[in-house]
């Protein structure tokens, strides 16, 4: 097994269990310990994982921005789920809001040309998969956030505010067991304030990891939401 791939399945691991001793990974993966060692070393140094007497745990982010790549290497497999089933909500010749969490930029490995989309980002992640797929894309300009690879402020919102959509694709780093949606970024809840606002359809999307957890800035209520698309068992109640 590549050094890569072993990273990465142990991190997996340690998000599944929340916590891997160093003897028990490398029983799991037919390695001697200070090869599991140098791996948590790695992941360590990548903010992947915290590492602690023994073995290793995943690092506290509650209340704080969490870097693009750390979200991105977070249940990938999950997240590449979830965007499969957001995608098969498109219509051809839709037009769409993606916001830039790392979730949504899942749809774009699942959509084409042929489909004759629309897709409105303030995400260069998207962007860039868009380009590679010679997908018609809008970006909203603005600021960039260097750790998140989004574009915010003003002037984006500005752009935001005169444009409108068919369906809007967004996540968030928390939703909260009563149906809550949350996120410490300030800029971008703005930002899907308006994705929201101006779209006929909007759709949810969140892994497991993001269920009871609630940070600053609330993005929405479930009521506002038309679709949830999740690995998670929720039963959220719907206002009559």
């Amino acid at each position: 097994m590549l050094t890569s791939e072993r990273q990465n399945q142990i991190l997996e691991m340690i998000q599944t269990k929340k916590y891997c001793t160093v003897d028990f990974l490398a029983k799991h993966f037919f390695v001697a310990p200070i090869t599991i060692r140098r791996d948590l070393t790695c992941l360590e140094a990548a903010g992947l994982v915290k590492r602690c007497h023994g073995g290793a745990s995943l690092p506290e982010h509650q209340n704080r921005e969490v870097p693009y790549d750390l979200r991105a290497r977070t249940n990938p497999s999950v997240k590449a789920e979830l965007g499969r089933r957001a995608a098969a909500l498109l219509k051809a010749g839709d037009t769409v809001f993606m916001d830039a969490s790392s979730t949504v930029r899942h749809i774009v490995d699942y959509i084409y040309p042929e489909q004759n989309l629309t897709i409105i980002t303030n995400s260069m992640k998207v962007m860039e998969k868009l380009t590679e797929k010679h997908i018609r894309c809008y970006l909203t300009g603005g600021m960039l956030l260097e750790n998140s690879f989004a574009l915010v402020g003003k002037v984006a919102e500005k752009t935001l505010t005169d444009l409108y959509a068919d369906i809007c694709f967004f996540s968030s780093q928390g939703i909260t067991e009563d149906g809550i949606v949350t996120d410490f970024s300030e800029a971008e809840t703005s930002l899907r304030h308006l994705m929201i606002r101006n779209s006929r359809h909007r759709v949810f999307l969140f892994d497991d990891s993001k269920l009871g957890k609630r940070f600053l800035f609330k993005v929405c209520d479930t009521s506002e939401v038309d679709d949830f698309i999740t690995n998670a068992e929720v039963d959220f109640k719907r206002e009559a």
